[in-house]
């Protein structure tokens, strides 16, 4: 589905965006003027504006230099900046704009600041000139990826990855934001800790996009989620002011929580170092792949884990027979560890402790007392590090598989456990035979991927997903983004998930900390709040 389709049928902005934003000037007599929105923010960004075709910030030894002269004049200096990475040729921006959408965006300029100095400088200036700033720090969902409406400015914090420190008595890590979570996982598996955040994008997303969606990941039933375990912020606010919050103690209770920051998406400042608390290291790792009967099985499975696996359990993750079959028929070297049969559901349990053969011992006796009490059909256990890493990424290629089957509608929903499968039923039901209706997750935390797989995009489909599937979360009173955010797509569905009053005091906070609308525009919020007033 193209962009411009994507906004035909309501996905994206009402606003057409064949004029360039930083080609138009505020002026309330034009019709090519962009009006003001009623949560006053993202919509009036052209004013005071530059030609942004003749405006580049170049970083040159710390210092930033306003080029006003045509790109064309500048080509050599442009040449320079690209090679030291510092300027990113506007060649390589586009197929990055959209991300798991594959469009293009219409970028001209990613800047890649290498200090928080550097991005306090870039954000003073954009703001002084009511350029709009979108944040590239690479996460793991399509949500809040680097949607680009206009032509805004990209910040790419990939060169801010360094290790600040490390306190091996307290596990509390500090580093830049642009530090790849793998990276940072390898780091402290060294140091004999690991991080409290595991996903299957690990490879490529970065802890400060982490941090700014409020990533939820694998693990969460046993180390909760980044709010808990972030301690400390440093962010740049959006007239360039730096916000040292990079405490390291666990305590504190001076003044308010500031922690609005985490899951804010960039709308609200860029973060650029974080302290994190990390757990140590245990050695001791047992994964299951099981069978269940029904959904209820599951559920059932869930509560006997927490009661008998206790202290030891990090992990319980489900997957119904058509997620499976997408994996087994759409990625390579994977294996039904289960063969013959094609149950209806697979959990994958963790256990994570201390002691091997306790831990071990433990586990089994749990599922033998699942098996002889129903609630498991048939189960493997891993025998080493290799088997338990396939079983892990039967789960973990889920997303994967998805996108090689086709066209796919995602939603990341939080809803009352026993609730959970209700709507892929009726999904299903709604959908017929026109769709494969998908369904996995973190059963562990109560947390949904629904998925809608069909050959290619189609509005009556869509139609038959949207309003449908917010209004029956929103009826069980659960969350239409769990862990991935609201981004663009999602930003006029909040009232779905918070009342107005709320979206009402969320809006004045982004008016205080931003009130040109520059970080991150048109996402997060309601590009209204009257007609649900």
């Amino acid at each position: 589905m193209t962009m411009e389709k994507l906004r035909a049928t309501g996905r994206f902005l009402r606003y057409s965006p064949r004029k360039s934003l930083f080609d138009r000037r505020l002026n309330p007599n034009s019709e090519n003027s962009i009006p003001n929105s009623a949560s006053g923010y993202g919509m009036d960004l052209a004013s005071n504006v530059e030609i942004f075709n003749s405006i580049m910030i170049i970083i040159a030894s710390g210092m930033f230099r306003h080029v006003l002269a045509s790109m064309d004049h500048q080509g050599k200096t442009a040449r320079d900046c690209i090679e030291k990475g510092l300027l990113e040729d506007t060649r390589r921006i586009q197929h990055r704009c959209f991300g798991s959408l594959a469009e293009e965006g219409s970028s001209k300029l990613l800047l890649q600041p290498q200090t928080t100095e550097e991005v306090s400088q870039i954000l003073k200036y954009c703001n002084s000139r009511s350029l709009a700033v979108v944040p590239k720090v690479e996460i793991q969902v399509l949500w809040a990826e680097v949607f680009l409406f206009f032509d805004e400015v990209v910040i790419n914090m990939s060169l801010m990855n360094n290790v600040i420190s490390f306190d091996k008595v307290s596990g509390i890590l500090v580093c830049e934001a642009g530090c790849i979570l793998e990276n940072l996982i390898t780091f402290l598996d060294n140091q004999g800790f690991i991080m409290p955040l595991d996903l299957g994008a690990k490879g490529s997303c970065q802890i400060g996009g982490n941090i700014s969606t409020n990533a939820g990941g694998l693990r969460l039933v046993r180390y909760g989620s980044l709010h808990g375990t972030v301690l400390g912020l440093e962010v740049v606010l959006a007239n360039g002011d730096i916000l040292d919050m990079l405490g390291t103690l666990r305590k504190d209770n001076t003044g308010y929580d500031l922690k609005h920051f985490v899951h804010c998406e960039g709308s609200l400042g860029i973060v650029t170092k974080v302290s994190i608390l990390t757990p140590p290291k245990l050695f001791s790792v047992n994964v299951a792949f099981l069978a269940c009967q029904d959904y209820f099985s599951c559920q059932k499975l869930l509560v006997e884990a927490k009661g008998k696996l206790g202290e030891i359990l990090s992990a319980f993750e489900f997957l119904d027979s058509k997620a499976l079959d997408l994996v087994l028929n759409h990625l390579d070297g994977v294996r039904n560890p289960l063969p013959p049969t094609i149950h209806n559901f697979y959990v994958l349990i963790e256990t994570t402790g201390s002691d091997e053969t306790y831990d071990r011992q433990k586990l089994e006796a749990f599922l033998l007392h699942a098996m002889e009490g129903g609630l498991i059909s048939d189960g493997v256990l891993a025998q080493d590090m290799n088997q338990a890493s396939a079983f892990w990424y039967l789960r973990e290629g889920v997303p994967e598989a998805l996108m090689k089957a086709g066209a796919v509608y995602k939603y990341d929903l939080s809803l009352p456990v026993e609730k959970m499968y209700d709507l892929v039923d009726e999904m299903r039901t709604r959908l017929g035979d026109s769709a494969n209706v998908v369904g996995y997750g973190h059963l562990g935390d109560g947390n949904l991927h629904l998925n809608i797989s069909t050959p290619q995009y189609d509005d009556r489909t869509l139609a038959q997903i949207e309003p449908f599937v917010y209004e029956w979360t929103s009826a069980h009173r659960g969350s239409i983004s769990a862990e991935h955010g609201l981004g663009l797509m999602k930003a006029n569905k909040i009232f779905y998930s918070k009342p107005t009053a709320t979206v009402k005091l969320m809006t004045s906070i982004k008016k205080m900390l931003d009130p040109k609308g520059i970080l991150n525009p048109y996402k997060v919020l309601p590009h209204s709040i009257d007609s649900h007033s």
